[in-house]
């Protein structure tokens, strides 16, 4: 069965030296075929993070420690380019992000002081998709 990418979707995607991070598809496909997606990661006591978007951990079977929505590197992605990455074991979908967690993932987009700015403006576009 092929993956479709979707909001609410969530992917295991390689992301930097710790291995996968889980990545929260935004927005269903624009025009141009493209979705936000955004990173959770991990909250380390001695680091910032940044506070918009917060979990405990429990929200989502993926999530077993404190978190938060890493906005900054929130990235656009096209449709078929997240599907051949599934087809070839390169992401890894995982149980749909749950809407009141969703949901706060999004009203981060709009309140985070990280974010850039051509991801809210994309996100704000593209509510209605």
């Amino acid at each position: 069965m092929t993956y479709v990418p979707h909001k609410g979707g969530t992917l295991l995607v390689p992301s930097g030296p710790a291995g996968m991070h889980l990545f929260v598809t935004v927005t269903n496909q624009c025009k141009n075929g493209f979705h936000l997606l955004v990173s959770l990661t991990s909250i380390k006591p001695d680091k910032a993070h940044d506070p918009a978007c917060v979990f405990n951990g429990g929200e989502h079977p993926f999530i077993d420690k404190p978190c938060y929505a890493y906005y900054r590197l929130a990235e656009q992605r096209h449709s078929n380019s997240i599907i051949k990455a599934v087809q070839a074991g390169l992401f890894i979908p995982r149980v749909d992000m749950q809407e009141p967690h969703l949901s706060a993932i999004c009203a981060g987009i709009e309140t985070s002081e990280f974010i850039g700015q051509w991801a809210v403006e994309y996100y704000q576009i593209n509510l209605g998709n």
